[in-house]
Protein backbone atom coordinates (compact mmCIF):
# COMPACT_ATOMS: atom_id res chain seq x y z
CA UNK A 1 0.00 0.00 0.00
CA UNK A 2 1.03 3.06 -0.95
CA UNK A 3 1.75 6.12 1.81
CA UNK A 4 3.43 8.96 -0.02
CA UNK A 5 1.93 12.14 -0.15
CA UNK A 6 1.70 15.05 -2.57
CA UNK A 7 0.16 18.55 -2.24
CA UNK A 8 -1.76 16.65 0.25
CA UNK A 9 -3.14 13.71 -1.60
CA UNK A 10 -2.12 10.19 -0.45
CA UNK A 11 -2.84 6.76 -2.16
CA UNK A 12 -4.40 3.91 -0.28
CA UNK A 13 -4.96 0.78 -2.11
CA UNK A 14 -6.99 1.62 -4.69
CA UNK A 15 -8.01 4.84 -3.90
CA UNK A 16 -7.02 8.39 -3.24
CA UNK A 17 -7.70 10.50 0.16
CA UNK A 18 -6.79 14.35 0.74
CA UNK A 19 -6.53 16.33 4.03
CA UNK A 20 -7.71 19.20 5.07
CA UNK A 21 -7.35 21.40 8.05
CA UNK A 22 -10.66 22.29 9.34
CA UNK A 23 -10.98 25.17 12.21
CA UNK A 24 -12.81 25.09 15.29
CA UNK A 25 -15.39 27.50 15.95
CA UNK A 26 -15.19 27.61 19.51
CA UNK A 27 -11.33 27.75 19.94
CA UNK A 28 -10.08 29.11 16.44
CA UNK A 29 -7.59 25.96 16.19
CA UNK A 30 -7.21 24.22 13.75
CA UNK A 31 -6.91 20.24 12.92
CA UNK A 32 -5.92 17.76 10.38
CA UNK A 33 -8.74 15.67 8.25
CA UNK A 34 -8.33 12.81 5.77
CA UNK A 35 -11.50 12.40 3.82
CA UNK A 36 -10.72 9.24 1.08
CA UNK A 37 -12.45 7.22 -1.24
CA UNK A 38 -11.89 8.65 -4.45
CA UNK A 39 -11.08 6.51 -7.35
CA UNK A 40 -8.42 8.90 -9.09
CA UNK A 41 -5.51 11.53 -7.96
CA UNK A 42 -7.93 14.12 -10.09
CA UNK A 43 -10.64 13.31 -8.26
CA UNK A 44 -8.89 14.07 -4.77
CA UNK A 45 -7.40 17.35 -5.91
CA UNK A 46 -10.78 18.66 -7.23
CA UNK A 47 -12.66 17.73 -3.98
CA UNK A 48 -9.81 19.08 -1.99
CA UNK A 49 -9.17 22.48 -3.53
CA UNK A 50 -13.13 22.64 -3.21
CA UNK A 51 -13.33 21.68 0.74
CA UNK A 52 -10.48 24.24 1.36
CA UNK A 53 -12.22 26.86 -0.99
CA UNK A 54 -15.11 26.36 1.57
CA UNK A 55 -12.67 26.10 4.71
CA UNK A 56 -11.46 30.16 3.59
CA UNK A 57 -15.10 31.21 2.84
CA UNK A 58 -16.00 29.81 6.42
CA UNK A 59 -18.57 27.24 4.45
CA UNK A 60 -16.93 24.51 4.72
CA UNK A 61 -19.16 21.23 6.40
CA UNK A 62 -17.23 18.62 7.64
CA UNK A 63 -17.96 15.05 7.26
CA UNK A 64 -20.00 13.91 10.55
CA UNK A 65 -21.36 10.92 12.09
CA UNK A 66 -24.33 12.69 14.10
CA UNK A 67 -27.91 10.72 13.81
CA UNK A 68 -31.05 12.75 13.12
CA UNK A 69 -32.10 11.29 16.34
CA UNK A 70 -29.20 12.95 18.51
CA UNK A 71 -29.47 16.17 16.92
CA UNK A 72 -32.74 16.61 17.03
CA UNK A 73 -32.63 16.16 20.71
CA UNK A 74 -29.85 18.84 20.58
CA UNK A 75 -32.32 20.78 18.49
CA UNK A 76 -35.35 21.25 20.31
CA UNK A 77 -33.77 21.88 23.68
CA UNK A 78 -31.43 24.66 22.40
CA UNK A 79 -34.27 25.86 20.64
CA UNK A 80 -37.66 25.54 22.79
CA UNK A 81 -36.74 28.66 24.93
CA UNK A 82 -37.83 30.90 22.06
CA UNK A 83 -41.16 28.79 21.75
CA UNK A 84 -44.37 29.21 23.41
CA UNK A 85 -44.79 26.58 25.29
CA UNK A 86 -47.40 24.93 23.93
CA UNK A 87 -45.83 24.62 20.54
CA UNK A 88 -42.78 23.59 22.26
CA UNK A 89 -44.71 20.71 23.36
CA UNK A 90 -46.09 20.04 19.82
CA UNK A 91 -42.82 20.16 18.81
CA UNK A 92 -41.80 17.47 21.12
CA UNK A 93 -44.29 14.86 20.60
CA UNK A 94 -43.52 15.04 16.34
CA UNK A 95 -40.34 14.08 17.28
CA UNK A 96 -40.88 11.65 19.84
CA UNK A 97 -43.75 10.04 17.65
CA UNK A 98 -42.79 10.50 13.79
CA UNK A 99 -39.24 11.39 13.30
CA UNK A 100 -36.86 9.71 15.93
CA UNK A 101 -38.58 6.82 15.28
CA UNK A 102 -38.02 6.63 11.46
CA UNK A 103 -35.26 8.21 10.60
CA UNK A 104 -33.57 8.57 14.50
CA UNK A 105 -30.89 6.15 13.56
CA UNK A 106 -29.91 7.67 10.01
CA UNK A 107 -26.78 10.17 9.27
CA UNK A 108 -27.86 13.66 9.30
CA UNK A 109 -25.83 14.20 5.98
CA UNK A 110 -27.41 10.70 4.41
CA UNK A 111 -30.92 12.29 4.73
CA UNK A 112 -32.06 13.54 0.74
CA UNK A 113 -35.37 14.73 -0.83
CA UNK A 114 -36.48 11.49 -1.93
CA UNK A 115 -35.56 9.50 1.19
CA UNK A 116 -37.37 12.21 3.24
CA UNK A 117 -40.38 11.96 0.56
CA UNK A 118 -40.81 8.37 0.82
CA UNK A 119 -40.82 9.08 4.53
CA UNK A 120 -43.44 11.53 4.58
CA UNK A 121 -45.67 9.25 2.15
CA UNK A 122 -45.28 6.28 4.65
CA UNK A 123 -46.48 8.31 6.96
CA UNK A 124 -49.31 9.10 5.15
CA UNK A 125 -50.24 5.73 3.98
CA UNK A 126 -49.63 3.96 7.89
CA UNK A 127 -48.36 6.56 10.48
CA UNK A 128 -51.08 6.69 12.56
CA UNK A 129 -52.21 4.47 15.76
CA UNK A 130 -52.08 0.36 14.70
CA UNK A 131 -50.85 1.45 11.34
CA UNK A 132 -53.52 3.66 10.52
CA UNK A 133 -52.79 6.28 8.08
CA UNK A 134 -51.99 9.81 9.73
CA UNK A 135 -53.84 12.90 8.67
CA UNK A 136 -52.45 15.21 5.84
CA UNK A 137 -52.41 18.08 8.22
CA UNK A 138 -50.30 15.86 11.00
CA UNK A 139 -47.89 14.78 8.36
CA UNK A 140 -47.25 18.80 6.88
CA UNK A 141 -46.83 19.36 10.27
CA UNK A 142 -44.22 16.68 10.63
CA UNK A 143 -42.53 18.05 7.45
CA UNK A 144 -42.51 21.75 8.51
CA UNK A 145 -40.62 20.57 12.04
CA UNK A 146 -38.28 18.48 10.21
CA UNK A 147 -37.39 21.57 7.48
CA UNK A 148 -37.13 23.80 10.31
CA UNK A 149 -34.57 21.61 12.06
CA UNK A 150 -32.89 21.14 9.36
CA UNK A 151 -32.15 24.47 8.22
CA UNK A 152 -31.05 24.86 11.44
CA UNK A 153 -28.38 22.47 11.15
CA UNK A 154 -27.54 24.33 7.76
CA UNK A 155 -26.39 27.41 9.64
CA UNK A 156 -24.66 25.14 11.98
CA UNK A 157 -22.28 23.86 9.26
CA UNK A 158 -23.23 20.26 9.91
CA UNK A 159 -24.85 20.09 6.18
CA UNK A 160 -24.84 22.36 3.13
CA UNK A 161 -28.10 22.23 1.78
CA UNK A 162 -31.52 21.55 3.50
CA UNK A 163 -32.60 18.31 2.72
CA UNK A 164 -36.54 18.66 2.96
CA UNK A 165 -36.61 21.64 -0.13
CA UNK A 166 -38.24 19.66 -2.80
CA UNK A 167 -39.69 16.69 -0.56
CA UNK A 168 -43.23 15.61 -1.67
CA UNK A 169 -45.83 15.46 0.92
CA UNK A 170 -49.90 14.82 0.98
CA UNK A 171 -51.91 17.55 -0.06
CA UNK A 172 -54.25 19.13 2.88
CA UNK A 173 -57.74 19.88 1.93
CA UNK A 174 -58.43 22.86 3.47
CA UNK A 175 -61.39 21.65 5.96
CA UNK A 176 -64.65 22.41 5.50
CA UNK A 177 -66.32 24.26 9.09
CA UNK A 178 -69.98 24.15 10.26
CA UNK A 179 -70.75 27.77 10.39
CA UNK A 180 -74.02 29.36 11.56
CA UNK A 181 -76.32 31.67 10.09
CA UNK A 182 -77.01 34.93 11.99
CA UNK A 183 -81.01 33.51 12.56
CA UNK A 184 -79.25 30.42 13.91
CA UNK A 185 -76.83 32.03 15.89
CA UNK A 186 -80.06 33.80 17.37
CA UNK A 187 -81.91 30.74 18.09
CA UNK A 188 -78.59 28.96 20.49
CA UNK A 189 -78.46 31.99 22.14
CA UNK A 190 -82.42 32.11 23.18
CA UNK A 191 -82.03 28.24 24.67
CA UNK A 192 -79.88 29.97 27.69
CA UNK A 193 -81.31 29.33 31.12
CA UNK A 194 -80.22 30.38 33.87
CA UNK A 195 -78.36 26.95 34.56
CA UNK A 196 -75.83 27.60 31.78
CA UNK A 197 -73.16 28.77 34.08
CA UNK A 198 -70.87 29.82 30.77
CA UNK A 199 -73.57 31.40 28.84
CA UNK A 200 -71.89 35.28 28.57
CA UNK A 201 -68.65 32.58 27.04
CA UNK A 202 -70.35 31.54 24.89
CA UNK A 203 -72.18 34.66 23.88
CA UNK A 204 -68.38 36.57 23.75
CA UNK A 205 -67.11 33.58 21.65
CA UNK A 206 -69.63 34.39 18.97
CA UNK A 207 -69.98 38.19 19.07
CA UNK A 208 -66.19 38.39 18.91
CA UNK A 209 -64.38 35.28 17.03
CA UNK A 210 -61.92 35.13 19.72
CA UNK A 211 -59.74 32.29 20.28
CA UNK A 212 -60.42 29.84 22.73
CA UNK A 213 -57.11 30.80 24.49
CA UNK A 214 -57.53 34.38 24.24
CA UNK A 215 -61.16 33.83 25.84
CA UNK A 216 -59.86 32.10 28.77
CA UNK A 217 -56.91 34.48 29.58
CA UNK A 218 -59.03 37.60 29.19
CA UNK A 219 -58.76 39.82 32.63
CA UNK A 220 -61.65 42.34 33.61
CA UNK A 221 -58.46 45.18 33.59
CA UNK A 222 -59.12 44.04 29.17
CA UNK A 223 -62.08 44.97 29.09
CA UNK A 224 -63.97 48.25 29.17
CA UNK A 225 -67.54 47.75 29.90
CA UNK A 226 -68.30 51.33 28.76
CA UNK A 227 -67.06 51.61 25.67
CA UNK A 228 -67.37 47.70 24.69
CA UNK A 229 -63.97 47.24 23.64
CA UNK A 230 -61.67 44.27 25.18
CA UNK A 231 -57.90 43.87 24.84
CA UNK A 232 -56.93 40.89 23.37
CA UNK A 233 -53.28 41.09 25.09
CA UNK A 234 -52.44 37.50 26.03
CA UNK A 235 -54.11 33.52 25.33
CA UNK A 236 -53.23 30.82 27.38
CA UNK A 237 -53.11 27.09 26.39
CA UNK A 238 -53.41 23.84 28.38
CA UNK A 239 -50.20 20.99 28.57
CA UNK A 240 -52.09 18.37 30.71
CA UNK A 241 -53.20 19.79 33.57
CA UNK A 242 -51.40 23.05 33.52
CA UNK A 243 -52.10 26.35 32.21
CA UNK A 244 -49.58 28.86 30.64
CA UNK A 245 -50.21 32.44 29.26
CA UNK A 246 -48.43 34.08 26.68
CA UNK A 247 -48.72 36.68 23.72
CA UNK A 248 -51.48 35.71 21.56
CA UNK A 249 -50.78 33.59 18.12
CA UNK A 250 -48.27 35.45 16.30
CA UNK A 251 -48.13 38.09 18.77
CA UNK A 252 -51.04 39.87 17.37
CA UNK A 253 -51.98 41.74 20.34
CA UNK A 254 -55.37 44.03 19.34
CA UNK A 255 -58.65 45.79 20.27
CA UNK A 256 -62.16 43.82 19.50
CA UNK A 257 -65.43 45.81 19.90
CA UNK A 258 -68.37 44.09 21.09
CA UNK A 259 -72.22 44.91 20.09
CA UNK A 260 -74.80 46.49 23.12
CA UNK A 261 -76.43 43.04 24.14
CA UNK A 262 -72.92 41.28 24.36
CA UNK A 263 -71.75 43.55 26.93
CA UNK A 264 -75.22 43.69 28.79
CA UNK A 265 -74.35 39.84 29.45
CA UNK A 266 -70.98 40.30 30.78
CA UNK A 267 -72.10 43.63 32.99
CA UNK A 268 -74.60 40.87 34.40
CA UNK A 269 -71.94 38.12 34.18
CA UNK A 270 -69.46 40.36 36.22
CA UNK A 271 -72.21 41.02 39.13
CA UNK A 272 -72.26 37.13 39.55
CA UNK A 273 -68.91 36.98 40.03
CA UNK A 274 -68.54 39.68 42.46
CA UNK A 275 -71.40 37.93 44.34
CA UNK A 276 -69.40 34.61 44.40
CA UNK A 277 -66.20 36.63 45.37
CA UNK A 278 -67.96 38.02 48.54
CA UNK A 279 -69.81 34.45 49.31
CA UNK A 280 -66.07 32.66 49.35
CA UNK A 281 -64.33 35.11 51.11
CA UNK A 282 -61.22 34.41 51.90
CA UNK A 283 -61.52 30.72 50.39
CA UNK A 284 -61.70 32.71 47.00
CA UNK A 285 -58.87 31.51 44.41
CA UNK A 286 -58.88 34.12 41.87
CA UNK A 287 -55.73 36.01 42.04
CA UNK A 288 -55.62 37.14 38.33
CA UNK A 289 -59.03 38.64 38.12
CA UNK A 290 -60.07 36.09 35.18
CA UNK A 291 -62.97 36.87 33.34
CA UNK A 292 -64.30 33.37 33.80
CA UNK A 293 -63.67 30.88 36.65
CA UNK A 294 -65.14 28.69 38.19
CA UNK A 295 -67.44 29.54 41.58
CA UNK A 296 -64.66 29.94 44.09
CA UNK A 297 -62.18 31.76 41.30
CA UNK A 298 -60.42 28.61 40.10
CA UNK A 299 -59.38 28.74 36.51
CA UNK A 300 -61.19 26.61 33.74
CA UNK A 301 -59.29 24.59 31.59
CA UNK A 302 -59.65 25.04 27.92
CA UNK A 303 -60.26 21.22 27.44
CA UNK A 304 -63.10 21.57 29.72
CA UNK A 305 -64.42 24.52 27.78
CA UNK A 306 -64.18 23.12 24.29
CA UNK A 307 -66.27 19.96 25.33
CA UNK A 308 -68.79 22.04 27.15
CA UNK A 309 -69.49 24.12 24.17
CA UNK A 310 -70.89 21.26 22.18
CA UNK A 311 -72.86 20.02 24.97
CA UNK A 312 -74.45 23.77 25.57
CA UNK A 313 -76.07 23.32 22.01
CA UNK A 314 -78.16 20.14 23.20
CA UNK A 315 -81.40 22.10 23.57
CA UNK A 316 -80.90 24.26 19.88
CA UNK A 317 -82.17 22.79 16.72
CA UNK A 318 -78.97 24.16 15.08
CA UNK A 319 -75.98 22.28 13.54
CA UNK A 320 -73.32 21.06 15.91
CA UNK A 321 -70.71 23.80 16.33
CA UNK A 322 -67.14 23.14 17.50
CA UNK A 323 -65.86 26.32 19.66
CA UNK A 324 -63.22 26.64 16.63
CA UNK A 325 -66.24 26.96 14.38
CA UNK A 326 -67.51 29.64 16.62
CA UNK A 327 -64.52 32.10 15.69
CA UNK A 328 -65.70 30.89 11.92
CA UNK A 329 -69.34 31.69 12.41
CA UNK A 330 -68.03 35.32 13.38
CA UNK A 331 -65.88 35.56 10.61
CA UNK A 332 -68.50 34.33 7.55
CA UNK A 333 -71.17 36.16 9.36
CA UNK A 334 -69.35 39.70 8.52
CA UNK A 335 -68.05 39.15 5.61
CA UNK A 336 -71.31 38.00 4.11
CA UNK A 337 -72.48 40.95 5.24
CA UNK A 338 -69.87 42.83 3.42
CA UNK A 339 -67.68 43.93 6.12
CA UNK A 340 -63.80 44.22 4.40
CA UNK A 341 -61.55 41.70 4.83
CA UNK A 342 -58.90 44.11 6.40
CA UNK A 343 -61.33 44.62 9.17
CA UNK A 344 -62.14 41.30 9.64
CA UNK A 345 -58.42 40.26 9.52
CA UNK A 346 -57.76 42.64 12.53
CA UNK A 347 -60.65 40.90 14.85
CA UNK A 348 -59.59 37.68 14.31
CA UNK A 349 -55.82 38.71 14.71
CA UNK A 350 -54.93 37.30 11.32
CA UNK A 351 -51.30 38.76 10.27
CA UNK A 352 -51.94 39.68 7.05
CA UNK A 353 -55.64 39.79 5.42
CA UNK A 354 -54.26 37.41 2.92
CA UNK A 355 -54.57 34.74 5.56
CA UNK A 356 -57.98 35.65 5.94
CA UNK A 357 -58.84 35.70 1.98
CA UNK A 358 -57.62 32.44 2.05
CA UNK A 359 -59.20 30.68 4.95
CA UNK A 360 -62.82 32.29 4.29
CA UNK A 361 -62.16 33.00 0.10
CA UNK A 362 -66.29 30.82 -0.15
CA UNK A 363 -68.03 33.03 2.35
CA UNK A 364 -67.01 36.74 0.47
CA UNK A 365 -70.27 37.14 -1.70
CA UNK A 366 -69.17 37.26 -5.57
CA UNK A 367 -71.11 40.51 -5.91
CA UNK A 368 -69.79 41.12 -9.62
CA UNK A 369 -72.93 43.29 -10.28
CA UNK A 370 -72.52 45.54 -7.48
CA UNK A 371 -69.19 46.05 -8.63
CA UNK A 372 -70.22 47.29 -12.26
CA UNK A 373 -73.17 49.95 -10.91
CA UNK A 374 -70.47 51.26 -8.44
CA UNK A 375 -68.04 51.80 -11.17
CA UNK A 376 -70.90 52.76 -13.51
CA UNK A 377 -71.79 55.26 -10.95
CA UNK A 378 -68.52 56.50 -10.03
CA UNK A 379 -66.96 57.32 -14.06
CA UNK A 380 -70.42 57.97 -15.65
CA UNK A 381 -72.64 59.33 -12.23
CA UNK A 382 -75.36 56.34 -13.30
Amino acid sequence: MSEHMKDGIIQRGATYSYVVRERDPLTGTTKPRWIGGFPTRTAARKARDSARNAVNKGTHVAPAKLTVGEYLDTWITAHEIGLKPSTAASYRAIIGRYLKPALGHERVQSLSPTRLSVLFADLYARGGKDGKALSPRTVQFTRAVLRRAMQDAVLDRIIEVNPTVGTKGPRVNKPKHVTWTGEQLHAYLGTFTSKDRWAPLWTLALASGMRRGELMALRWSDVDLDTGLIAVERAVTQIGQKLSYSTPKNYERRGVSVDPRTVAALKAWRMVQLAERLAWGEAYQGTEDLLFTWEDGRPVLPDYVTKTFVKSQAGAEVPRLKLHEARHTHATLLLREGVPVHIVAKRLGHKDASVTLDVYADAIPADDDRAVDVFSRAVWGA
